[in-house]
């Protein structure tokens, strides 16, 4: 493609763009941030997360619907056989509007999750100092009938100076915790 785009500056401009595109939709899919939300009561601990993405293509989509809809109105007014194009925006438009409407849509693309535990059933509290990072181990059932007890893990980010404070938080309302130091599995 550079031999036959890169003779031309138009045809370096369109194969630069056409790189850049390729680049940024490859960094879409490797680049992906999800935010983890704990809050913490005194009988159970909530997990929220999500992933904010989604959330930036909704405008992109209106805006570029708002644009070409004028441009192919234009068309149109050139040349009537041409009302087949304005199918482009009008179901951009659409789309972006069912985007922002839908609640189980957005729930499905954020990878939104709900979950409750009970952390009062922490068996084992670890601490590893390096990351600031506590891991809450506790026995869980799944939801079907023939499964078994199993650990998971919750673990707990904290800030530097946090740390500590959260450590003896969870010691003194997990008293029957085993506490332990060192390397978490993340």
């Amino acid at each position: 493609m550079a031999s036959l785009f890169a003779q031309t500056l138009l045809g370096s401009f369109l194969l630069g763009g056409m790189f850049l595109f390729g680049i940024l939709i490859a960094m879409s899919i490797t680049h992906q941030t999800k935010i983890i939300v704990y809050r913490f009561t005194e009988a159970s601990a909530e997990v929220c997360s999500w992933k904010p993405q989604i959330d930036s293509v909704k405008p992109v989509l209106k805006w570029l619907s708002i644009i070409l809809l004028p441009i192919v109105g234009v068309i149109i007014l050139m040349d009537p056989g041409l009302a087949i194009t304005a199918i482009g925006p009008l179901g951009i438009g659409a789309m972006a509007w069912m985007m922002g409407s839908s609640n189980e849509y957005q729930k499905m693309q954020r990878n939104s999750r709900h979950d409750e535990m009970e952390w009062k059933k922490t068996e084992i509290i670890r601490t590893w100092r390096k990351r600031n990072i506590i891991s809450l181990t506790y026995q869980w059932k799944p939801y079907s009938k023939n499964s078994r007890y199993r650990p998971l893990t919750h673990l707990v980010y904290c800030h530097g100076g946090e740390l500590e404070k959260r450590i003896q938080f969870f010691r003194k309302h997990l008293p029957n915790a085993k506490y332990e130091e060192g390397k978490i599995d993340i």
